[in-house]
């Protein structure tokens, strides 16, 4: 067992390729990005890839689902047994209904529990882009009278942008004082390794500048070839509608094409659970917790 590394990077997005992932959690940029936040190792169980949270607070580890042609039940109850001998809560986590499908997952000796905190918000790119309809007209009165109120700019990440949204980065940390929250420190490191290494990891991004600053960004890649995945939306708050303009503008420019946004989990938050609910998911994608009865 070993931490995830860059140079990990062409094996995962070929077993992803294969997999066609639904779960926002299985792309090579997630890994890496909350590599740290996660403590993430990756281990070879015979022909099965296996990615364990290996946690200082042993109760919060979990194995996410394994990958690869040996991605079986064994496989599963192996490394379940494996976390139980060095003490680390034995549970898989973030698994959707294809995954126990395809690990051969039984109810008969797994107990297998939804967690909702963790269910994926998918919406139609359509919708987010044109916000037709009476249940998005607070969407597009907010945009509307950010337009009204601002001259702004899109323009498409690029190394030279990459400061000017870290820069951003730190000015939202200041004020959401994240040096005093654990969450919110280990949030900022991903951030700032997604925006510095958006090239390698092959992501794209868009900006809104306002008077010459950047003052939004947005990240995101193909989950599968239908699905957008959006990894970080940031917005200086002081721009009211900000968020709702730079969500519209980078799916409009940059992924037109595309079916499906999803817009990962709310984690239980209220507030975060209500603006995603606000924009009305064409569906969700179900995530489970399983455990070797």
């Amino acid at each position: 067992m070993r931490p995830i590394a860059i140079r990990d990077r062409e094996a995962f997005r070929g077993l992803f390729a294969e997999l066609r992932p639904r779960q926002s959690e299985f792309t090579f940029t997630n890994l890496l990005m909350w590599r740290d936040a996660y403590q993430l190792r990756v281990s070879q169980v015979d022909e099965a890839i296996a990615i364990f949270s290996w946690r200082a607070d042993l109760e919060d580890s979990f194995l996410l689902p394994p990958l690869g042609p040996g991605a079986n039940a064994d496989a599963v109850r192996r490394c379940l047994e494996h976390m139980a001998r060095e003490g680390h809560a034995p549970r898989l986590a973030r698994a959707t209904e294809e995954d126990l499908t395809r690990l051969g997952l039984s109810e008969a000796e797994f107990l297998i529990e939804p967690d909702r905190d963790q269910w994926d918000y998918v919406y139609l790119v359509r919708d987010l882009i044109e916000l037709r309809g009476n249940r998005y007209h607070g969407k597009r009165n907010h945009l509307e009278q950010f337009v009204g109120r601002y001259e702004f700019r899109y323009r498409p990440l690029t190394p030279e942008l990459v400061s000017t949204c870290v820069e951003l980065q730190d000015r939202w940390c200041d004020e959401k004082h994240c040096d005093l929250v654990a969450t919110l420190r280990s949030e900022n490191r991903a951030v700032k390794e997604a925006l510095t290494q958006f090239e390698l990891l092959g992501i794209t991004g868009g900006c809104i500048e306002i008077a010459g600053k950047v003052e939004a960004f947005s990240l995101g890649e193909l989950l599968n070839p239908e699905v957008v995945v959006i990894h970080i939306e940031k917005a200086n708050a002081a721009f009211h509608g900000l968020y709702q303009v730079v969500n519209q503008q980078y799916l409009e420019r940059a992924w037109p094409g595309v079916q499906y946004v999803n817009r990962e989990q709310d984690l239980g938050i209220p507030g975060l659970r209500q603006a995603k609910q606000s924009y009305h998911p064409h569906h969700m994608v179900g995530k489970f917790t399983v455990r070797v009865r």
